[in-house]
């Protein structure tokens, strides 16, 4: 019966008997169970080290010029440890303990698992943004002077799950408006667009359905 890779973690099993290297390849299975098993990693912004100690665990942060992203752990043979990468799959959850919170890879980046009863807050400065995975649960906040559009993007370019909630807050004096880009329809208008009813007014976006989205709330007018 011949090796092969096995749902969820991708360990390895199924040798054949006295297959070349089983020894290798199950300690290296033993150890991605270890790691991913109630995962952890002390931080995902501090830049990884030269050196660890045994059992560090680390995300490599965005921007790092190599294995950005990835889960790096310390580990080898005494007096022959060094940093061991291992390529993070969508849907895996760590617990930062820095920060006290899970987050959760995308298949492009780590975000933020919500938590009950916390809504996390993030400023527009620009004045345009299309919505991302990362805005998920999350309040968007307009501070600017000038007017803000905020847009749906269609789901071959963001797969935002249905039942997906995120709030635009007119924060600043700058008009907050929510456009909906080609192929989506905002409240049952394909490529509808409203501004919300001036400072400190919001609005709740929901994804219903395929590319369709309701928003709701303290509006200028009807959706155009």
């Amino acid at each position: 019966m011949p090796e092969r890779i096995m749902p969820g973690l991708g360990l390895r099993a199924f040798y054949d008997p006295g297959q070349r290297n089983w020894g290798t390849s199950v300690s290296e299975d033993l150890r991605r169970l270890s790691v991913l098993v109630q995962a952890r990693a002390l931080s995902r912004s501090i830049a990884l080290p030269a050196s660890g100690s045994a059992g560090d665990i680390y995300i490599v942060p965005e921007g790092a010029p190599s294995d950005a992203g990835a889960l790096a752990l310390w580990d080898g043979e005494p007096d022959a440890e060094a940093w061991v990468f291992l390529s993070p799959q969508p849907g895996w959850q760590v617990w930062i303990a820095d920060e006290a919170r899970h987050v959760r890879f995308t298949g492009a980046a780590w975000v933020e698992v919500p938590r009950p009863g916390i809504v996390p807050i993030r400023t527009l400065t620009a004045t345009a943004h299309t919505l991302e995975l990362t805005d998920l649960g999350s309040i968007l906040e307009t501070t600017g002077a000038s007017s803000v559009t905020v847009t749906i993007p269609d789901e071959a370019s963001v797969p935002f799950e249905i039942g997906t909630l995120i709030n635009v807050t007119q924060i600043g004096a700058g008009v907050a408006s929510v456009a909906a880009a080609p192929g989506v329809s905002l409240n049952g208008i394909a490529g509808g667009s409203v501004a919300l009813d001036g400072q400190w007014s919001g609005v709740a976006l929901t994804k219903r359905g395929a590319d369709a989205w309701t928003v709701q709330g303290a509006l200028a007018g009807a959706v155009a």
